[in-house]
């Protein structure tokens, strides 16, 4: 996979953030407990709808938010629904997915994969919010830095999250008994209360990860 410069990179987010409404936007995104539509952005916002998704178009294109689909209320297209992709720029470092993981790491030091699911799932409870079980995943994969995409399960009452781009993958190749393990107990603790079951299945790919769930 061929990665983005980081100086272009840059330059589409400082270009994307440019705009006062799509600043409007993204803080509301972080701001929210679970995922937002269209619909709830025009509502907080005052925009219209087609401007809300005229700006969503640019924040995605920068890389800042990512869209799952949501099925609606009867017939129609499923509803799109946004979680930011990256942290706010303003953040301080504690509050960052990376320092979470360090920390999630640091409690599991020489405790092996049984300690790191642990860890993990505290995080996971931490991170819990409402809504359904794949857009709760889908969300907090977003915020941890994946680039996420959901999709059908390969069975009846399954439903897969692909976990692209996974920021800590070079450490998750060489220590998956720690990396992988946190990841796991992470969807534990996320989905403790949901009824729903989820497995990471690390590496289906050379830069795909997996997160297929299941109710129970």
């Amino acid at each position: 996979m061929t990665e983005t410069p980081r100086g272009v990179d840059a330059q589409r987010v400082h270009h994307a953030l440019a705009v006062p409404s799509r600043r409007r936007l993204m803080t509301l995104l972080r701001e929210a407990d679970g995922l937002l539509g269209v619909d709830d952005m025009a509502a907080a916002t005052g925009l219209s709808v087609a401007t809300v998704r005229h700006h969503l178009a640019a924040l995605a294109e920068a890389g800042l938010v990512a869209a799952t689909a949501s099925a609606g209320q009867g017939r129609g297209r499923p509803r799109l629904r946004y979680a930011p992709t990256r942290a706010d720029p303003a953040q301080r470092p504690a509050e960052s997915p990376f320092r979470e993981l360090a920390e999630a790491l640091a409690e599991a030091v020489g405790g092996g994969p049984g300690a790191s699911r642990e860890a993990g799932r505290g995080w996971g409870r931490r991170l819990a919010g409402h809504g359904p079980a794949a857009e709760q995943v889908f969300a907090v994969a977003a915020r941890m830095g994946f680039a996420p995409r959901d999709e059908p399960g390969p069975g009846p009452g399954t439903r897969r999250v692909l976990l692209h781009d996974c920021p800590y993958r070079e450490l998750a190749r060489s220590r998956p008994e720690v990396v992988c393990a946190v990841h796991q107990g992470v969807l534990d603790g996320l989905l403790e209360s949901s009824g729903t079951t989820a497995r990471l299945l690390p590496f289906v790919g050379p830069d795909l990860c997996a997160a297929e769930l299941r109710a129970d």
